[in-house]
């Protein structure tokens, strides 16, 4: 008798934890982000509007066509695009553990998440947070026997 194969393998984790790693040591420090992952409320939020642009920029390419129009893409300046690529991710970040800047305590909210990717002096962070998210096994559901 061939025992039935338990699907559910293949679910993803809710969240993960990513401990950024310090740029000199590369030891992990005891900042901790917590991440959403694609099954997360957060990622199906940016998800779906993601898809609403898309089919809002197509729809309105298609009706330029319709019309005998010359379909023109918005231009963005590389500074929007940079901010655009901080927003994408920091829209997955659902906390941080505490930190400070300058001695000052930096919670964690959307923005700040934005304003620290996007610190054009901190790039570590955001490659940090980019190659979690690229990795195949990051929200790899651990079972009780794996």
């Amino acid at each position: 008798m061939t025992v039935a194969f338990d699907i559910d393998v293949f679910d993803t984790a809710d969240t993960a934890e990513l401990t950024m790693v310090h740029p000199v040591t590369g030891e992990p420090t005891t900042w901790v982000w917590t991440l959403a992952g694609p099954g997360h409320p957060k990622t199906i939020e940016q998800s779906n509007r993601i898809a609403r642009e898309r089919l809002d920029q197509e729809r309105q390419k298609e009706q330029a066509r319709v019309n005998g129009k010359k379909w023109h893409e918005p231009r963005r300046e590389p500074e929007e695009e940079r901010r655009r690529n901080c927003a994408y991710f920091a829209e997955r970040v659902v906390a941080w553990t505490p930190c400070r800047i300058n001695g000052d305590d930096y919670p964690f909210t959307t923005e700040n998440c934005i304003a620290i990717l996007a610190d054009p002096r901190k790039p570590r962070i955001f490659n940090q947070l980019a190659t979690y998210f690229a990795g195949d096994e990051a929200f790899t559901a651990r079972s009780a026997t794996s």
